[in-house]
């Protein structure tokens, strides 16, 4: 019998920085300067990667703050680290 997979964390890279302005937030690539802006749930969501935490974990944080179903934090979770991604902003560790 395999042993149980402990799940990756999730956090941003150390070379972001952030802020909220207007309900909305601002992120600061430092390396290239690149500016992404993110609506108040990305906002929601790049507070709670300020440390690692899960996927499972965001998910849950999600739904208790915003009240969505399972599958709607699931959806919204999964585009918006996707997009993440694309910006070289995340770190992954198990």
């Amino acid at each position: 019998m395999q042993a149980a997979t402990a799940e990756k964390t999730i956090t941003l890279i150390s070379r972001i920085r952030y802020r909220e302005i207007g309900g909305e937030g601002v992120l600061v690539h430092l390396d290239n300067g690149r500016v992404i802006v993110v609506n108040e749930l990305g906002l929601y969501i790049v507070q709670q990667l300020g440390k690692p935490i899960t996927r499972s974990d965001l998910i849950a944080a999600i739904i208790k703050q915003y009240e969505v179903t399972t599958d709607q934090a699931q959806a919204d979770l999964k585009l918006f680290l996707e997009q993440l991604d694309q910006e070289q902003v995340l770190e992954y560790s198990e």
